[in-house]
């Protein structure tokens, strides 16, 4: 399982030009020598990251790139997600060391399957193409009941984001919080990092107790909207409690359904909060997002995308549906495949 650490978020980098490949490579190695990858590996995160953003210069001619930092089991190691709006690719063929559909050598894919700790990629001709990957020490950590992952990225020219998120497992149970600090910058990243600390000290708590000290430590803050989930997968259960405007959603292969929040302010005005309880049928996916993402994420105009890793499904989410106005975060969370 990746999780996103509770203080760190995404990077966004425009990607028009090639000088803007050796920007995402540069900061791509800092965050990879930063998690304690050694020179090899933070070489190798190096490549990735140029082979990932100078295919989309060369197929797409503009896209961006998503860099961050993740956290699993004994391990930490750096994500990185290319995404483009060109006219898409033939990923299997891709992976052939050779083929190239730009004139060059062609190694892009397979040197990235070949170095990645973990990758994935999805395509759809006409709607572009997201390619994920992230490089740990060596090979892939261990595999827990859960597959997660995420973006939280902040309002544009931002240096720190005021959403976050956090996920715990214990067991074939994980409980997701994702956090919307009012408003953006330094005081907004404030109120995120209060809520999250009181979660990552009782995670396991009724979901309504969790609020309800997130709720006090947000006092002393601007406030928050948060949301959390707890999924049980023996049970086949989802179980939310939400309040302000952090939406859920519980995502199926041909529909999804819209999980309960209710109106309030952590930190300023509480509701009694409600638990409500859903079905989470083998196969569901668990969809988060802060209101810096257009209402409900259109995931089923996308054929076989939740097939796919759900650091894929998060990247194309703030993709398509980021307003460009605020923090934004996605979070998917499914059992582990």
């Amino acid at each position: 399982m990746e999780v996103n650490e509770p203080d760190n978020q995404t990077e966004a980098f425009e990607l028009d030009h090639e000088s803007d490949v050796g920007a995402v490579r540069r900061r791509f190695m800092t965050l990879a020598a930063s998690s304690g990858l050694d020179e090899v590996r933070t070489g190798d995160a190096g490549l990735i990251a140029t082979e990932l953003a100078s295919n989309v210069i060369k197929h797409a001619g503009h896209g961006g790139a998503l860099l961050g930092c993740v956290a699993a089991p004994g391990a930490r190691g750096v994500s990185i997600a290319a995404w483009d709006r060109g006219p898409g690719m033939n990923v299997e063929a891709c992976l052939r060391d050779g083929m190239s559909t730009a004139g060059t050598a062609g190694a892009g894919l397979g040197a990235v399957s070949r170095l990645a700790s973990r990758w994935d990629a999805y395509s759809r001709r006409g709607a572009g193409t997201v390619v994920t990957a992230c490089v740990f020490a060596r090979g892939a950590p261990a595999r827990t009941a859960f597959d997660v992952g995420g973006v939280c990225v902040p309002y544009p020219g931002m240096a720190v984001c005021g959403d976050g998120w956090r996920v715990h497992e214990s067991g074939r149970c994980a409980t997701v919080i994702a956090c919307d600090g009012l408003g953006h910058g330094d005081g907004a990243a404030a109120a995120t990092r209060a809520v999250l600390a009181v979660f990552a000290q009782r995670p396991d708590d009724a979901l309504g107790a969790i609020l309800e000290h997130a709720d006090r430590a947000a006092r002393h803050t601007r406030g928050a909207a948060a949301t959390v989930v707890r999924v049980d997968l023996a049970a086949g259960e989802a179980t939310i409690a939400g309040i302000g405007n952090v939406a859920a959603w519980i995502a199926g292969d041909e529909s999804s359904r819209q999980l309960v929040t209710q109106h309030g302010t952590l930190g300023q005005a509480m509701p009694r909060i409600r638990e409500e309880r859903y079905g989470f049928p083998a196969g569901a996916q668990l969809v988060m997002c802060s209101d810096g993402l257009k209402s409900r994420p259109a995931i089923h105009e996308h054929p076989g995308l939740l097939a796919h890793d759900p650091a894929t499904i998060a990247a194309l989410v703030w993709r398509n549906h980021a307003r460009g106005k605020d923090d934004a975060t996605a979070v998917v969370l499914r059992e582990a495949r």
